[in-house]
C-alpha cells in the first residue's frame, strides 16, 4: 500500500511503518529496545514523550486477552492543542503484537514493576536525541528517494499519526467512534476531525438525513395573531 498524500497530509503506509520497525530491531546495539519503542508509538498511537514514560506497572494484561495500557499525561502535552481531552491518565487498547514486544522486553531484562520500559542496553535511559538519531538513519533507508525529498515520516510521530488515520479509516465512523479514537490518541474529537480531515468519508449529498435537519431546525408554531396584554385602566 502506498503512502496517503491528500490535500498536503502524508502518512506512512502499515509497510512503511513496519519496515521501519523491522529495521530498528535488526540494529546490532540497542535494536530491541529502539524496536519496542517504536512499536509502542506505531501500534498504540502513543506520543514519543509518552512512550518514554511507560514504567512496566503501566501494562496490563489480562488472562481474557484484554490488554491496556497506562498513559501518562506528560508535562509538555498539556500545552499542545491536540491533548485537551487528555486527562491524567488515559487508557489506550493493546493489541496483541504489541503486549508480546513489551512482554519479551521486560522479560529480556529482567524488568521491575516500577522499571522504565525503554532503556539502552549499557542502562543509560533512551533520549529524544538517540531516537531521533536512529529514525532519520530508518527513515533514510526504508524511504524512497523521491518520498525522502517529501513531509513523508519526517519525524517519528509519523507513526502515531499513520496509526491514528488507520483507526478511523477502519471503523465506521460515526460519533461514537470517533469519540473513541480520539479518546484514545488523547486528543479532542473537534481536532482530531480537523486535523484528520483527509481519513474521514464525506458523505453523498443523498446520505445526509435533510428531513431530520429541518425538523430539528424548525421554529416552534406561532400563534396566527399575538396575544395583546390588556392595558389596566
Amino acid at each position: 500500500m502506498a503512502a496517503v498524500v491528500s490535500e498536503g497530509t502524508f502518512h506512512l503506509s502499515d509497510r512503511q511503518c513496519f519496515a521501519i520497525l523491522d529495521w530498528a530491531g535488526e540494529q546490532p546495539q540497542d535494536g530491541l529496545v529502539l524496536r519496542a519503542f517504536l512499536a509502542s508509538i506505531a501500534l498504540a498511537a502513543l506520543r514519543p514523550e509518552e512512550a518514554l514514560a511507560l514504567r512496566v506497572r503501566d501494562v496490563e494484561i489480562a488472562e481474557d486477552g484484554a490488554s491496556w495500557l497506562l498513559v501518562h499525561r506528560q508535562a509538555q502535552e498539556r500545552r499542545e492543542k491536540d491533548s485537551d481531552r487528555a486527562g491524567a491518565v488515559r487508557r489506550v487498547p493493546l493489541c496483541r503484537d504489541l503486549a508480546a514486544i513489551l512482554t519479551e522486553e521486560t522479560i529480556r531484562r529482567d524488568l521491575h514493576p516500577e522499571d522504565a520500559i525503554f532503556a539502552l542496553d549499557d542502562g543509560r535511559p533512551l533520549t529524544a536525541e538517540v531516537y531521533r538519531k536512529v529514525w532519520r538513519q530508518a527513515r533514510a533507508a526504508v524511504l524512497q528517494a523521491h518520498e525522502l525529498d517529501s513531509p513523508l515520516g519526517r519525524h517519528v510521530s509519523a507513526l502515531r499519526d499513520a496509526r491514528i488515520a488507520a483507526w478511523l479509516k477502519n471503523g465506521d465512523q460515526t460519533a461514537g467512534h470517533i469519540l473513541a479514537v480520539a479518546e484514545c490518541a488523547g486528543m479532542s474529537a473537534p481536532r482530531l476531525a480537523e486535523r484528520f480531515a483527509d481519513c474521514l468519508r464525506k458523505p453523498t449529498r443523498d446520505e445526509i438525513p435533510w428531513d431530520r435537519l429541518e425538523a430539528a431546525l424548525a421554529l416552534p408554531d406561532l400563534p396566527s395573531q399575538p396575544n395583546r396584554t390588556a392595558r389596566r385602566p
